[in-house]
């Protein structure tokens, strides 16, 4: 068992940066023989403090040693300042990026630690329990649990504050001056990202994943009031929230109460949470699912309208075949995962087989030819145009080599640029969701099989290298569902699905969805935003055969409804 003081340089600030760190390595054997937590690696709790304290508030004040060692838990305690941990450029103080990505990365490096979200918490008091609650939900791909003790839920407080009212506020953490300098315009704090239901909003709007929460606050602490409404804005937007009330106030002795029943809560929480996606997600090895609130909004709006649909398709011919289809975003593994759940639940034995598995060449030789087929079609289109010039293909190959030859702003600055471009994505248009990309033969002659009544029939697994190709053998004996989880899921090239389902998304939803998901500051490069618009058009082509249709914010739409909200014409 180690205390560490690390010193480091921190670009984030601009400065050396110092943080303290339980790191539980060489824990004698007293405490782990028999201990269970040692069993696994060590998983690791970001600690974050309060107004005006510092990193060595939770070792002075707390049990946060005991804890760490008890729970094999590795624990970082960063200094915040009075930052309430967010970036402000105005001052260059970035205490956001350097918590959840600068510090993450410098721990998960250097330490060996995991930095798997079921195997990351964050946690804090006061203002920190603010930080822990935002930035666990913005980084919630980052960290599998959030922890707010007392939270200071300041925003509704000061927001549109006047120098005058600044000093008379109910929470009086600073004075106006401060409050402008870490939050800028108060009149503006309400629909800004510094509002942690703002930020929840907005992960829920793009149908992303909101980690489970923990929260606990005393009767007599003054910020009781606004944790209680934080707690009902989770329950209301299907969060999942555990909290608790009790005697206390804004003191150590109600935070060292809390802080190891927290802990503990987080452990068992993901460890539930990634038993649960390793039993309900589909059959695509490698795959993983991360079911929010969200998502099971849309499941239950969708099982409801299958109810009314399965018995009459079970009688005729005793078992049914369903597709989930839809762009990038969408939550079709989530949603398929849980429809499986849910029919397994109502005794219709349900099971989940992901298309993904059935392209003709594994992904990594499927992706290059979907790239030497673009290439070569925008290529042949110069040839039948006579624009393929020697000074021509000699700039198309600098484009090729920085991966912009897709990108649409060249059709200004080159004018052969549009017939390559268009040419392109014609030839794009002739491979991707079609028999020579995908095996459909194969998912048609197992749809044959199921509704034949076999009991067993062999499915394919395929993972990103040239050995992971195999085939299971899959018991069906009492299954009367077979939902296929896929883009394609609604393609004509396949015969044999009985209730199509529709999980739509609009092409700026999607690219939203996109930018917001690539981690440090990578973004889709432009031939995928090219394939991702090729879908797009092939599952607009499809929707009329779809018997459910549910929009991005979970509303059931008609196919009008459909083509109007993308601006199609009937």
């Amino acid at each position: 068992m180690a205390l560490l003081q690390i010193n480091y340089y921190s670009k984030a600030l601009s400065r050396i940066v110092s943080f303290h760190m339980y790191l539980p390595k060489d824990t004698q054997e007293e405490f782990t023989a028999g201990n269970k937590n040692y069993e696994r690696p060590a998983k690791t709790l970001y600690l974050l403090h309060g107004f005006s304290g510092n990193s060595t508030d939770w070792i002075s004040g707390s049990n946060a040693m005991d804890i760490s060692r008890k729970y094999n838990l590795a624990i970082v305690m960063p200094s915040g300042e009075n930052s309430f941990y967010i970036d402000r450029k105005e001052t260059g103080a970035a205490y956001e990026t350097f918590i959840c990505k600068e510090l993450f990365h410098f721990i998960t490096s250097n330490f060996g630690l995991s930095d798997k979200k079921e195997d990351n918490y964050i946690a804090g008091l006061s203002m920190g329990g603010y930080g822990a609650l935002r930035l666990g939900a913005k980084y919630s791909r980052r960290y599998g649990a959030m922890i707010g003790l007392s939270s200071a839920l300041i925003i509704h407080d000061i927001e549109g504050l006047t120098p005058e009212e600044a000093e008379n506020t109910p929470v009086n953490i600073g004075n106006y001056d401060y409050y402008t300098n870490i939050f800028g315009n108060l009149n503006m704090l309400k629909d800004s990202e510094y509002n942690p239901e703002v930020v929840v909003t907005h992960k829920i709007k793009k149908g992303e994943f909101v980690s489970p929460v923990f929260m606990a606050c005393g009767t007599e602490d003054i910020l009781l009031e606004r944790n209680r409404e934080y707690k009902e804005f989770l329950k209301e937007n299907n969060i999942d929230i555990t909290y608790f009330e009790s005697s206390g106030g804004h003191d150590w002795n109600f935070w060292i109460k809390y802080l190891e029943s927290s802990v503990k809560w987080a452990i068992e929480k993901t460890e539930e949470q990634k038993q649960k996606s390793s039993m309900m997600q589909g059959d695509m090895p490698g795959d993983k699912i991360e079911i929010g609130g969200e998502h099971i909004a849309k499941a239950n709006i969708i099982i409801e309208q299958l109810m009314k649909a399965l018995p009459e398709e079970i009688n005729k011919n005793n078992r049914v075949v369903i597709s989930v289809s839809g762009g990038s975003g969408v939550g079709k593994s989530e949603i398929a995962a849980l429809l499986t759940k849910y029919l397994n639940e109502n005794g219709i034995g349900s099971y989940t087989l992901s298309g993904d598995n059935y392209p003709k060449r594994i992904p990594i030789y499927n992706d290059a030819e979907r790239l030497r087929i673009f290439r070569s079609s925008g290529i042949k289109a110069l040839v039948e145009n006579n624009q393929s010039e020697p000074e021509t293909i000699s700039v198309l190959r600098d484009l090729q080599r920085k991966g912009e030859d897709a990108s649409s702003s060249y059709i200004a600055k080159y004018s052969w640029f549009e017939t390559y471009l268009n040419g392109a994505i014609d030839g794009l248009k002739e491979y991707l969701g079609t028999s020579n990309e995908i095996d459909f033969d194969e998912i048609s002659s197992i749809i044959k099989q199921f509704k034949s009544g076999k009991s067993e029939i062999w499915l394919k697994r395929m993972g990103r290298a040239d050995d992971e190709l195999w085939y299971d053998k899959v018991d069906f004996s009492g299954k009367k569902a077979l939902i296929i989880e896929w883009t394609h899921g609604n393609s004509d090239n396949f015969t044999g699905v009985d209730i199509p389902i529709l999980l739509n998304s609009t092409p700026e939803e999607t690219m939203a969805h996109r930018k917001n998901r690539n981690r440090d500051g990578k973004v889709d490069s432009p031939f995928t935003e090219q394939v991702l618009k090729v879908e797009q058009m092939l599952l607009s082509q499809q929707a009329h055969k779809a018997k459910i249709i549910l929009s991005k914010q979970g509303e059931l739409l008609s196919y009008e409804e459909y083509r109007g909200l993308m601006n199609e014409k009937i």
